[in-house]
C-alpha cells in the first residue's frame, strides 16, 4: 500500500510542476490559450497581445524583443 501512496504523491508533484510551467508569469493564471515567444517563454495569449498592442514588444521574462510573428499558440488536448 505504501508503494502506491508514494506513486500517487510523485504523480501529484509532477502534475503541480507541469501546471506551474504553463502558468502565465504576467497574470499568474493558468490559461489554455497559451503562447510561447521566440525566446521560448510561455505566457497567456491575452498578456502577450496586450503587450504587443501597447508597443511593449519585449518578453516580460528576459526582455528579448518580439514582433507579430515571434509568438505562437500552443494547443493542448
Amino acid at each position: 500500500m505504501e508503494v502506491y501512496a508514494d506513486a500517487d504523491q510523485i504523480l501529484q508533484e509532477e502534475i503541480k510542476e507541469y501546471r506551474a510551467r504553463l502558468t502565465c508569469p504576467c497574470c499568474n493564471t493558468r490559461k489554455k490559450d497559451a503562447v510561447f515567444t521566440k525566446c521560448f517563454h510561455v505566457f497567456c495569449f491575452e498578456c502577450v497581445k496586450t503587450r504587443y498592442d501597447s508597443r511593449q514588444r519585449k518578453c516580460p521574462k528576459c526582455n528579448a524583443a518580439f514582433g507579430a510573428h515571434d509568438f505562437h499558440r500552443i494547443y493542448f488536448n
